[in-house]
C-alpha cells in the first residue's frame, strides 16, 4: 500500500474528461514512483489498463494485484479505482483507455473476475501482446489525430484490441453472456425507444424481477435504466449526425417525451447539447478538428 493511503491522506483523483464526440479517452504513459490514482466510486465508463513493461499495483477488495507485461485489467463502471506504480520497481509502462462500449462488445468483456467489478486477463503469448499493444496505441493515435472520422478509427482499433484480448480468455469456448440476458439485450437493441418495463423484460428472461435486475447489472456493468438510456442516446447521436430532424423530433424518436429533459441527459453523457453536437458534426466533416485537450 502507499504511504498516503496508510496515513489516511489519500485524495480523490480527478475524473478523466471525455473529449467532445469521443466514446473513448485513451493514453500511453510511463508512470514512475509516487504515481497513484484513487477514485472511491470509480467512473461511469469502463477502464482498461494493459501493462507493456514494468509493474503496476492494482488494489481491490481482496488485496492487490501486481501487474507485469501482458496483464490486462478491466474496471466495470462504478468500481473503485486504486492503482499506481509498484514501489520496488519504480516504473510502469501502461496503455489505458476509458471507454463506453458498443452494445455488441459486452459479450467480449466477460473476463475472469479478480474481485467484484474488476476483471483480469493474462496474455502470455508475446506475439499477441505486441498486437494488442499496437492496437491500443493506435486508439490513442487516432483519438488524438485530426482525421474527419477519428472516433470511428479509434473505436475500431479498440474493437480489434478487445477481440484479441477476448481470444486470450481461458474459458472462451464455454463462457459468454448469460443466454437469458442476451435475449433481453436483443430486445433492447431491436427497439431502443420502446417502453420496456422491468417486469416485461424479467418475464422475457424467465427470471424474477429482483434476480433479473441483479443479473443484468452483473453481466452488463450497468443498470437496466442506464443501459436503456445509453442505447437511446447512441441512436440520438446517429440521428443528429445523419438527418436534419429537429431536436424535439429526435427526442421523440428515441423515446423522450420531454425535449428539454432529453437535452439535459444528452449533455450529461456527451458534454454538449444536441445542437452543439450537430454543429460539431458539420465542423468535423469539414476537417477542422482540434486535438484533444
Amino acid at each position: 500500500m502507499y504511504d498516503c493511503a496508510m496515513s489516511g491522506e489519500r485524495q480523490e483523483s480527478p475524473q478523466p474528461p471525455f473529449p467532445p464526440f469521443l466514446n473513448v479517452a485513451p493514453n500511453h504513459e510511463l508512470k514512475t514512483s509516487g504515481y497513484y490514482a484513487w477514485r472511491e466510486h470509480g467512473t461511469n465508463d469502463w477502464l482498461l489498463k494493459f501493462t507493456i513493461s514494468g509493474r503496476g499495483r492494482i488494489g481491490h477488495a481482496g488485496g492487490e494485484l501486481i501487474t507485469e507485461a501482458g496483464d490486462c485489467v478491466l474496471f466495470r463502471p462504478g468500481t473503485r479505482h486504486d492503482y499506481g506504480v509498484e514501489r520496488s520497481l519504480e516504473r510502469w509502462e501502461v496503455t489505458w483507455a476509458h471507454f463506453r462500449p458498443r452494445p455488441e462488445w459486452l459479450d467480449w468483456l466477460n473476463w475472469p473476475v479478480l474481485s467484484p467489478g474488476l476483471l483480469h486477463l493474462r496474455v502470455t503469448d508475446r506475439a499477441a501482446r505486441r498486437r494488442i499493444a499496437h492496437e491500443l496505441k493506435q486508439v490513442n493515435t487516432y483519438a488524438r489525430g485530426d482525421l474527419p472520422n477519428r472516433e470511428a478509427f479509434a473505436m475500431n482499433a479498440l474493437e480489434r484490441a478487445l477481440l484479441l484480448l477476448n481470444a486470450q480468455h481461458p474459458r472462451l469456448s464455454t463462457r459468454g453472456l448469460d443466454p437469458r440476458i442476451e435475449t433481453v439485450l436483443a430486445a433492447l437493441r431491436a427497439d431502443p425507444a420502446a417502453r420496456h418495463t422491468r417486469e416485461h423484460l424479467a418475464a422475457l428472461s424467465g427470471l424474477s424481477v429482483s434476480r433479473f435486475s441483479h443479473l443484468f447489472q452483473e453481466q452488463v456493468g450497468q443498470t437496466l435504466q442506464e443501459f436503456s438510456e445509453f442505447l437511446r442516446l447512441e441512436r440520438a447521436k446517429d440521428l443528429l449526425e445523419t438527418t436534419p430532424q429537429s431536436i424535439q423530433s429526435v427526442a421523440a424518436e428515441v423515446g423522450f417525451d420531454d425535449a428539454l429533459y432529453f437535452s439535459r441527459r444528452f449533455k450529461l453523457r456527451t458534454g454538449m447539447t444536441p445542437k452543439g453536437y450537430r454543429n460539431l458534426t458539420v465542423t468535423r466533416r469539414s476537417g477542422s478538428i482540434t486535438e484533444l485537450a
